[in-house]
């Protein structure tokens, strides 16, 4: 079973430094305790999925704020930078570039004033492709930054990101975190039906045999031009799909899916009843290998009296549960049984099982990589420079390039120009703890 801790709008501001302006630090105080308790049924996370609204206005201070209570939270439950996946929101949109008689302004206009799918899809690769200034992006800046330590970034060539989270689940299904970029065209005209996902950010989504997609969204459909395709193409893939923005929890499960909707976990103080919220999201794949079926468990905390406790249902529960039919993994394995409680104890038979080829070279192609980026952003801009260097993957004209842009370019290097190995030996030697980590790139090793 994978534990997942859910928050989102966040909404860090220059109003949230610890002073006596700060009125929401009881409420980051109480967070940090709950989550080191550990509710019932839980022993460990395994990742932390965040719903957008990181920051307040898409900031560079403002994320230096959220980086610091990150390192709080991560401290609370044992999780890192590299089990982090976000997606941005419209607070994390820098609207000082998109602004009334603004290039950008006028692009977004165009967008929403041609209702046309063919339309919003020509309008978005023209501006990604044949703009040599990336202006769509530009009000991203500062959340990509911030994003980019965890390899969550919106750019040009992956308007959405997709990652395998680790460890699996049981059959070795995998879940595969899929995470959309709903803000692209977010501005001051922001209202239900005005924004856009497009096409270009689910086209990629797909069923394949043993994993599960779950897919995190800032907007609710009802928030975008093309709600009718987005609603369609999760109805047909995603059995889990995150949103937040709305401020207000709640749980939509039918006989496909099961739609979270996240509160803020610091919420605007003109909403009214406003109540600070997070989910914990477990996952679990239980019955038979050729009958499998999807385990559900949403546990929800509710701010009130200063402390955090069980949010009931609709149902009056206090923990949502539904299982989903899926695909079998149409693989020659010997029989197991998982036990009906879904908590992951399995039955093997005396046949030894094989890794599938996906396991066998997942964490050389998949989790080393993300694992190198991480670290790599955790370096201050200096020693990123040094480390680099040392690798061979800088060239003549790279300080001319956005950051942002130098840096995707020096991991692509490395990959094409087989350097994974001397880039992770040259980051190691800023970082201690990866002296006693084996270099996955090395020739002959195996996770």
């Amino acid at each position: 079973m994978l534990t997942f801790l859910h928050l989102s709008d966040i909404h860090f501001s220059r109003r949230n430094d610890a002073s006596q302006f700060d009125l929401d630090q009881h409420i980051r105080h109480a967070l940090i305790a709950d989550l080191a308790v550990r509710q019932e049924g839980i022993a460990q996370y395994d990742a932390l999925l965040i719903t957008g609204d990181i920051a307040y206005s898409g900031k560079k201070d403002e994320y230096d704020a959220a980086k610091q209570f990150l390192e709080e939270v991560y401290e609370s439950t044992g999780l890192s930078m590299k089990e982090t996946y976000m997606v941005p929101g419209n607070h994390d949109v820098d609207r000082d570039h998109v602004q009334p008689n603004f290039p950008l302004w006028d692009s977004h206009d165009a967008i929403r004033r041609n209702a046309n799918s063919v339309h919003w899809r020509d309008a978005i690769q023209t501006q990604l492709q044949k703009d040599p200034s990336k202006l769509l992006l530009t009000p991203f800046h500062a959340y990509n930054d911030f994003a980019q330590g965890c390899e969550c970034e919106t750019t040009a060539s992956d308007l959405a990101w997709s990652h395998l989270v680790k460890p699996a689940l049981e059959f070795d299904f995998k879940v595969r975190l899929r995470g959309l970029n709903s803000a692209l065209i977010s501005d001051g005209a922001d209202a239900p039906s005005k924004l856009l996902v497009s096409e270009f950010q689910t086209a990629t989504l797909c069923d394949t045999p043993g994993k599960i997609n779950l897919v995190m969204s800032h907007h609710p459909p009802e928030w975008l031009m093309d709600k009718a395709e987005l609603r369609s193409v999760l109805r047909r893939y995603a059995p889990i799909t995150l949103f937040g923005h709305e401020h207000t929890v709640r749980l939509h499960p039918d006989d496909k899916q099961m739609q979270l909707f996240a509160g803020a976990l610091q919420p605007e103080r003109d909403t009214a009843n406003w109540a600070p919220t997070y989910h914990i999201v477990q996952i679990a794949i239980e019955g038979t290998r050729e009958q499998p079926q999807l385990l559900l468990r949403v546990h929800t905390r509710e701010f009130h009296n200063f402390n955090f406790r069980t949010w009931r249902n609709e149902d009056d529960g206090m923990v949502c549960e539904r299982r989903f039919n899926v695909a079998p993994m149409n693989r020659d394995h010997a029989n197991m049984t998982i036990a009906p409680n879904g908590m992951a104890s399995a039955i093997l038979s005396s046949a030894a099982t094989m890794p599938s080829a996906e396991t066998q070279t997942g964490m050389p192609t998949t989790d080393a990589k993300r694992e190198l980026h991480v670290y790599f952003f955790q370096l201050p801009t200096p020693r990123r420079y040094e480390t680099a260097f040392t690798a061979g993957l800088l060239r003549d004209g790279d300080d001319s390039l956005d950051p942002q842009v130098m840096w995707s370019e020096v991991f692509r290097r490395a990959e094409v120009e087989k350097k994974l190995e001397i880039f992770w030996d040259a980051i190691a030697t800023h970082k201690p703890m990866m002296k006693d980590i084996p270099n996955p790139f090395k020739e002959g090793f195996h996770a």
